[in-house]
């Protein structure tokens, strides 16, 4: 829930995210795509507004309070345009990760398999409701375009050539890419201990799950093999008593059994492999986001420092040339003297430099100090941001894990008390 800027009643925004179906591209016969279709319902009436716009809808049955869904199919590329947006139009804040381009699957064929666009689906999912529950993202106009607009094309094409690359931010990364902050607060020491430790047992329980799949389906294979054989087994009972049709009857059913619980390991193990797994996936990415972020933060920090570290030898330096230690080396200054330079206009000419240097540094410093501290206070409310969506997520991820576990036993258990009720 978000709070909307004018009222003090929580804005509601729901985001489902389904269907990816394969798509032709006009422009190439033998081009072809996935769209995910997203459902949006919400108690902003300004979404309803803009959608009936575009559409050219009649609003008269709807107030903004309805239980109308907004449906409209995006893209990859229009999910990654939305990111891109995002993070020009807020430097400071955490965008939520999307899922990789994933190459070997587009190299090896199979970016259009159920598996995979089930996975990117349910990723892409997490990805907009992160947003949705973010208090500055979830009231971005790029954002209700997106869910609202039946003309993104259009859309996209306005925007071609205002992006930036993103190249500043690079080269301040490679620059500080082997520099540290001198003086970090014991804040941000402990949030960065804090992270690599969620990153750290995330990453282990991932790992662990993806053992936990491939154990179950392999065990559900075995138990699809042994109820083939019982299958076998049944049909060579004959039916020339009424002994062997009991025997019959009760192997049928106990196959029914077999074939149950090796349908429930795989329901079992798909819920982990297309969902469980991939929530944990996507919290590792989102967690690197969040350290990102705070690398930025990092590296407004060691501009400041090294500003200051600048400023200080550049006083250090004018106050060696007034007190007269500072007239540079041995050798420099013979050289001046036999070429008929005035030592003295020379130092103090020096000085009137090192001056207006430190005039010109001295506002540097100051506007620098100001925007490390403006994006320390910032990257703090990302971080406790963060960290709600974060507790959250978890809850939910862990509570759909325990219904799976418990619907999966409760199935085995009404249909083992059946089997056993038969035998």
């Amino acid at each position: 829930m978000n709070e909307t800027p004018n009222s003090n009643e929580p804005l509601q925004l729901s985001i489902l995210v389904s269907d990816p179906q394969k798509q032709r591209d006009e422009q190439g016969k033998s081009s072809f795509y996935v769209t995910y279709q997203i459902s949006t319902k919400t108690s902003d009436k300004s979404y309803y507004d803009a959608y009936h716009k575009q559409q050219n809808h009649s609003q008269d049955k709807n107030d903004g309070n309805s239980v109308e869904i907004i449906v409209v199919h995006r893209r990859y590329s229009d999910f990654l345009l939305l990111q891109s947006i995002l993070s020009q139009d807020n430097p400071t804040c955490v965008i939520p990760p999307l899922p990789d381009k994933k190459v070997f699957q587009y190299i090896a064929g199979d970016r259009f398999s159920q598996t995979f666009t089930q996975k990117r689906c349910h990723s892409l999912q997490n990805f907009l409701r992160r947003i949705s529950e973010h208090p500055v993202l979830s009231k971005s106009q790029l954002l209700m375009t997106f869910l609202t607009s039946g003309d993104w094309d259009a859309y996209r094409r306005s925007l071609s050539g205002s992006l930036n690359g993103g190249k500043d931010e690079v080269s301040d990364t490679f620059m500080n890419a082997f520099k540290s902050v001198h003086n970090q607060t014991e804040e941000f020491v402990e949030i960065k201990e804090k992270s690599d430790k969620l990153d750290h047992n995330v990453s282990k329980i991932d790992k662990v799950f993806h053992r936990v799949v491939k154990r179950q389906d392999s065990i559900s294979d075995d138990y699809l093999k042994f109820s083939t054989h019982l299958q076998d087994l049944q049909e060579l009972v004959s039916n020339n008593s009424v002994e062997d049709e009991t025997l019959r009857s009760k192997v049928k059913l106990f196959n029914e059994g077999i074939s149950q619980l090796s349908y429930g390991l795989k329901d079992l193990s798909k819920f982990l492999e297309y969902e469980y797994i991939v929530d944990l996936k996507d919290l590792e990415h989102y967690i690197d986001s969040v350290n990102q972020t705070v690398k930025m933060k990092d590296q407004k920090q060691i501009d400041y420092e090294e500003l200051s570290n600048y400023l200080t030898r550049s006083i250090n330096e004018k106050n060696n040339l007034i007190s007269g230690y500072g007239g540079g080396n041995f050798f420099t200054s013979k050289l001046e003297e036999l070429a008929g330079i005035n030592q003295e206009a020379a130092r103090r000419e020096k000085i009137s430099k090192l001056e207006s240097k430190i005039t010109s540094l001295t506002g540097e410093v100051d506007n620098a100090k100001e925007v490390a501290d403006a994006f320390e206070r910032a990257v703090l409310k990302e971080v406790a941001i963060f960290e709600e969506i974060k507790t959250k997520e978890l809850k939910n991820s862990l509570a759909s894990l325990a219904d799976n576990q418990i619907d999966f036993y409760k199935k085995m258990v009404d249909t083992w008390t059946k089997v056993e009720e038969g035998l």
